[in-house]
């Protein structure tokens, strides 16, 4: 088989019946405060990258989390990529674990993550952006291990919910501290009258909503060289999310490159509630 479809390692990871329910619900790159105990969820994303020159590019993501507690949520993820005509690979695998001490829907009480990634390739599918835009090398590139923290603010609201994630990166290998930001607001949109985990269900009625919004993310520098301007890579991001059924939702999105050297992605992710929808 030439390439790693998606398909192939959705069917891998179910099989693990790793149980999860997915922190970021209608974002891409943003994490809410949502840990429900008990819920289930899988996440399989495709990025879609244009680079200006040179082909365009495929990275995939498989997220499967799993709620503990109100205040506790662990997630694993699979990373691949491949480009037309070329075979797929497995780039790397990451684990996080998230922490809400107080379970209340307060904006400055504050969820923390701390997240675990080893990757084998530069990412394609991209999270989070931090640090300085560095110039592209001819040498191959190294295997990679990085650590990733963020401090979570959220909070929902009858109209929908807004987020912002401070973000902070190391390789474990070497190297400074870089830094960086993700900010979402996801608006109501029509109730679909099908259940909804609260994740998509902002007003509490019991329904799944349509939502859409807007995030913005990008990198604020690193240790001793922290910033906005400069060589630092800044995204804006539409995005609309639509539950399906009671198990099934989609989301979309486009990131707009705001700055040099960032290119335009074309953003997918399939959700599903792997639990029975109460």
């Amino acid at each position: 088989m030439k390439r790693l479809t998606m398909a192939a390692v959705l069917g891998i990871v179910v099989g693990t019946a790793f149980p999860l329910h997915a922190g970021n619900g209608p974002y891409f790159n943003t994490y809410s405060h949502h840990m429900e105990a008990g819920e289930w969820e899988l996440e399989a994303g495709t990025d879609a990258v244009k680079p200006p020159e040179g082909p365009w590019q495929y990275g995939q993501l498989l997220e499967l989390e799993h709620g503990f507690s109100p205040h506790w949520a662990s997630a694993l993820y699979v990373l691949g990529s491949w480009e037309p005509g070329e075979a797929g690979r497995v780039d790397g695998y990451k684990a996080h674990v998230r922490f809400r001490p107080v379970a209340e829907n307060r904006f400055f009480l504050p969820t923390f993550y701390l997240e675990y990634e080893q990757f084998h390739h530069e990412p394609v599918y991209r999270q989070a952006v931090t640090g300085i835009l560095e110039e592209e090398e001819e040498e191959g590139f190294s295997t990679e291990r990085e650590t990733e923290a963020r401090l979570i603010f959220s909070q929902d609201f009858p109209w929908g919910n807004g987020a912002v994630n401070l973000v902070a990166e190391k390789n474990l290998d070497g190297g400074r501290w870089e830094f960086g930001y993700t900010a979402g607001l996801a608006f109501k949109g029509p109730a679909r009258l099908i259940p909804g985990a609260a994740a998509l269900d902002p007003d509490g009625d019991g329904d799944s909503h349509v939502l859409f919004g807007l995030e913005a993310f990008g990198g604020l520098g690193e240790e001793g060289r922290l910033g906005v301007g400069g060589r630092r890579a800044h995204y804006l991001q539409p995005f609309v999310a639509v539950p399906l059924s009671a198990r099934l939702a989609v989301k979309g999105a486009y990131a707009f490159g705001l700055t040099s050297g960032t290119e335009d992605r074309v953003r997918v992710v399939l959700a599903v509630r792997l639990n029975r929808p109460r």
